[in-house]
């Protein structure tokens, strides 16, 4: 819910602008389904933290603006302490119950997990260009400080998938 009402926070959104916003920056560290967003922005709209807003578009979409009372529940949200991280990692997971006959399988998955690193690095990088372009480096810095934590978190762990793979190719588990 938090999610849905900082983006129309920032101005109003339809259902698909929203979509779209975790498709191109939001995915990276934050996920909500496209089942789920329309869902929650019912939700929102019941519970007096959103309103529909009449649309330009010639297509009459339906966009959805945060109410005071809205902003008043984001604003309260976004100064309570944060949950600690739930970290999941699939790939870690089987790595550390994979045994010696499992290296090549683990190799693999290591190698398919750096290539989706290097083109998820590049979307990020180019992301970046393209907002300190199109803003004149007016970019949000809430913005920027998220899309920098994903460039070195991603970085980071690009390294560690290039130092498994060398590791497991020289101690000769494969």
């Amino acid at each position: 819910m938090y999610a849905i009402l900082g983006i129309i926070a920032h101005g109003p959104r339809s259902g698909y602008d929203i979509r779209k916003q975790f498709n191109a920056s939001l995915r990276f560290f934050w996920s909500e389904s496209y089942g789920q967003i329309y869902p929650m922005l019912k939700q929102i709209e019941r519970e007096g933290y959103a309103e529909p807003v009449e649309s330009n578009d010639s297509r009459r979409k339906k966009l959805y603006r945060i109410t005071p009372e809205g902003q008043t529940v984001f604003r309260q949200w976004l100064s309570e302490p944060v949950n600690p991280i739930n970290y999941r990692d699939e790939l870690l997971l089987k790595i550390f119950v994979a045994g010696p006959q499992d290296a090549k399988a683990i190799l693999a998955l290591l190698a398919s997990e750096r290539e989706e690193l290097e083109k998820n690095v590049a979307v990020l990088k180019e992301q970046e260009s393209q907002a300190l372009q199109q803003y004149h480096n007016r970019v949000p810095p809430t913005w920027m400080l998220t899309l920098r934590y994903g460039i070195h978190s991603m970085e980071a762990r690009l390294r560690w998938c290039e130092e498994a793979i060398h590791d497991l190719r020289g101690k000769g588990e494969v």
